[in-house]
């Protein structure tokens, strides 16, 4: 979760720029959006997988529930909820998918 705190900052100021555009304000906002989710979708996968591999996941399995819980993540939150994403709120997701992918839940 520190890792998130200097995106958290850089967000911050990046929103608030975008609160003062006027034209274009949409198609920046969407792009901001966009940019997040990527961001989010690759450092997720990164930390959830090596989580998963220091438990003693086999790599294939726990990079397919971590696409998994990422790809549902992002479709589930807004940006701003990404930002401040808990364990709490991604523990249900994350059930899921490895439920879909065979593990006891």
């Amino acid at each position: 979760m520190t890792a998130l705190l200097p995106i958290r900052a850089i967000l911050v100021l990046a929103a608030a720029a975008l609160a003062g555009c006027g034209e274009g304000e949409s198609r920046m906002a969407k792009g901001f959006e966009d940019g997040l989710r990527t961001s989010f979708v690759e450092s997720f996968g990164e930390s959830c997988r090596a989580a998963a591999e220091g438990g003693g996941a086999a790599a294939g399995l726990a990079a397919e529930v971590c696409k998994c819980a990422a790809d549902e993540l992002i479709k589930k939150y807004s940006a701003s909820e990404l930002i401040g994403l808990s364990p709490e709120m991604a523990a249900p997701v994350m059930k899921s998918c490895a439920a879909k992918s065979g593990l006891p839940v």
